[in-house]
């Protein structure tokens, strides 16, 4: 894999020219709101659709008898399906609605192969038919009632999707699948001509491939499986990489086999045109609202700058003007991820450093200056239309496992109070700070499990899982041979709580993040909107722990929403004693008033070693007032372009002072030698802008 990092940082040239903004330019109309993305007023209930609900028994085989041999389906083995289907999931969508959520994130629910490697498809990601429904999870009609039903009660519904690869069909006439490298088994035309794939990536000069000439392995299929895949593009040998099985490192992570599944040559025009052909259609034909992407950093780059604008033209053609897309960029290096959103198209990835970060805040004491750090990563992924309150955010998943069983593995040991304390003060993270937050199906039944992926897919329904029946449950007695939907959990009132702030309260959801203090067990952030400031708190420790905080609504009184505290409150800080695992919001009394002169510094940019040759550009507005900062950009005859915009200040860490406002510019995408003017505008919260002086930089490398 590609990794991104301090030891390939180029060196950048700085050439700073300072002259005053020309008045003959309106330069304060480069001012923009910050981008927040359709997933910013979105919270996401995630579905495994065959482990949630069974509204219909006569699907369980999928058509077909034999069970596990047959169908696959065995619900007495965690590796088989159990019953679950559209039906089951369109009678329980109150309650999903009645926990506060607006979209439903479900499993890919495309034909699967249903049998393979000694389990089954039941999780939706060994796809063979791509263009209908697993009859396991009912028909398309049943599908397209879901929809309408979820839409109906105002509900998104975002389906997962993989482009990466399909079910394992491909052989190869030697029988071996270990990886061989490009390096010692090159592409060939058909002529036998010698190229490189990312060259040609996605043009029409890409050469016709031949199956026996091609690539590193001659790829087969029997007779039987020939024709077995859907859309028909699908199964020309020829649209895959033949290289075998990823070793998850250099070329293989993108050219690869995902653990035998065969690896889509995504560099094709036929294969680019197909699979935005195919999604298109989803939007069209059964009227969906979002994409959920398995595996995007197992793709090339160019496939997402081609296939991602034209999913977003087909969703607005129809109607759908905020239509979420998150990639699965299952890493933690930060700048890595950030690039998915900023260099490839990403509307928004799954936030995994967030989930590490906070995660291990909400089970442990401690780590809160990792988490203050982790926001301060923030800028990364700021562009004109991007920001990381775009991110969707989580804390388990089926692949990680439960954010219960993080919880159970660290304070299993001190009590059921006490686990049951810390799973709220994680969902308190999770619904209250910045992205579009997503819940785990079953973790508001305190469904904890013994691991990772099948460890982590329990059912809703009665479950004929032995090992499930007795795992441990935070807030309840293990279920035993009772269904989930007839307890009651604590949790289920602590999210619906959490969650009814923000209709009352939308900042809490939309709301300008800015972090307050990060020490110790103590994290402290404001969110912010309509000249309304809440102060939210959170301790993790196993003791009562004391802050000092700031904020920027100056004498006023503070009332908790949410949660609790001792506080006291002084003129621009706030003193809190907070208790044990445990959060609390507080809600100024008082409208936000600017107490600060509006002006703005532009800095000179600067190389950040964190990440791939970018250049921070940042800029310094006296005090602590809620500003907005746009930053743009103009090459020499050109017009302005803007950069991105940050409505937060920065906090002091060992790359970045505090409080600057930030965006970065890549220096790799431009040709060493390119010359910008520079300029900055700050926008209060009266709508009064202030303008920098023009800053010429020039990129060098």
């Amino acid at each position: 894999m590609r990794k991104l990092s301090a030891a390939i940082a180029i060196a950048v040239g700085l050439s700073l020219i300072t002259t005053s903004s020309g008045a003959a330019e309106d330069l304060a109309a480069l001012a923009r709101p910050v981008a927040r993305g359709p997933l910013a007023g979105d919270s996401v209930y995630f579905v495994m659709t065959d482990r949630f609900a069974n509204g219909d028994t006569s699907n369980d085989g999928g058509g077909l008898t034999g069970g596990r041999l047959g169908g696959g389906d065995d619900p007495t083995d965690i590796g088989y399906y159990h019953g679950g289907d559209f039906k089951g999931l369109t009678n329980h969508l109150r309650y999903i609605k009645d926990l506060g959520f607006n979209s439903i994130w479900i499993t890919p629910p495309v034909k699967n192969q249903y049998v393979q490697q000694g389990s089954a498809g039941y999780h939706g990601y060994w796809a063979l038919d791509f263009t209908t429904i697993d009859p396991h999870l009912g028909t398309e009609k049943d599908f397209k009632d879901f929809v309408a039903a979820s839409h109906k009660l105002g509900m998104k519904v975002i389906v997962d999707i993989v482009i990466n690869h399909t079910a394992d069909v491909v052989k190869y006439t030697i029988g071996s699948t270990s990886y061989r490298e490009p390096a010692d088994f090159p592409y060939k035309t058909c002529g036998g001509k010698v190229f490189e794939p990312a060259i040609v990536a996605g043009l029409a000069s890409f050469p016709k491939l031949c199956a026996d000439k091609s690539f590193a392995y001659v790829p087969r299929t029997s007779t039987y499986d020939k024709n077995i895949k859907k859309p028909a593009f699908l199964n020309d040998l020829t649209n895959y990489h033949n290289r075998g099985d990823s070793i998850w490192s250099g070329t293989s992570v993108t050219q690869g086999d995902f653990s035998g599944l065969d690896d889509l040559f995504t560099e094709k025009p036929a294969v680019v045109k197909g699979m935005t052909d195919l999604w298109s259609s989803w939007i069209t034909r059964f009227d969906i609202d979002g994409y959920r992407i398995d595996t995007a950093k197992h793709v090339n780059p160019e496939f997402w700058k081609a296939f991602l604008p034209k999913i977003i033209a087909t969703a607005k053609a129809a109607g759908k003007e905020n239509f979420p897309i998150f990639g699965e960029v299952f890493d933690s290096d930060i700048p890595f991820v950030a690039s998915f959103v900023t260099e490839q198209n990403f509307p928004g990835v799954l936030d995994f450093p967030f989930q590490s970060k906070v995660s291990r805040f909400a089970k442990a004491g401690g780590g809160a200056s990792d988490v203050a750090d982790l926001f301060n990563t923030d800028d990364f992924y700021t562009t004109a239309t991007t920001s990381a309150y775009s991110l969707a955010t989580f804390l388990g998943n089926h692949d990680i496992g439960r954010i219960g069983h993080f919880i159970e593995i660290q304070s299993g040991s001190d009590g059921a109070q006490i686990m049951l304390e810390r799973a709220k003060l994680a969902n308190a993270l999770l619904f209250t700070l910045r992205g579009g937050p997503i819940l785990y199906y079953g973790d508001e039944k305190g469904m904890t499990g013994s691991g990772g992926d099948q460890l982590a897919r329990q059912d809703m329904f009665a479950t004929q899982i032995e090992e499930w029946k007795t795992e441990v449950r935070i807030g309840s007695a293990p279920i035993g041979n009772t269904s989930s939907f007839d307890i009651k959990s604590p949790l289920e009132a602590n999210i619906a709580q959490l969650q009814g702030l923000y209709k009352k309260y939308p900042a809490l959801k939309s709301g300008t993040q800015q972090v307050r203090y990060g020490f110790g067990s103590v994290l402290a952030v404001s969110r912010f909107a309509d000249n309304q400031e809440f102060l939210i708190a959170f301790n993790s420790n196993d003791d009562a722990q004391e802050a000092t905080v700031p904020v920027s609504t100056k004498n006023s009184r503070w009332s908790a929403i949410s949660g609790a505290a001792q506080v006291t409150v002084h003129t621009s800080t706030i003193d809190l004693k907070l208790p044990p695992r445990s959060w609390v919001i507080l809600k100024a009394d008082n409208a936000f008033e600017p107490s600060s002169a509006l002006a703005i510094t532009l800095k000179s940019p600067k190389p950040d070693y964190r990440t791939p040759g970018w250049s921070a550009i940042t800029a310094k507005v006296p005090g602590d007032d809620f500003v907005q900062v746009t930053f743009a950009a103009r090459q020499s005859g050109k017009a302005w372009r803007i950069l991105g915009t940050s409505d937060r200040r920065t906090t002091k860490d060992d790359y970045i002072a505090a409080g600057l406002h930030r965006v970065f510019i890549h220096n790799r995408l431009y040709k060493s030698g390119t010359t910008f003017d520079l300029v900055a505008v700050v926008t209060n919260s009266k709508g009064q802008k202030s303008v920098s002086k023009i800053v010429k930089y020039t990129v060098k490398y």
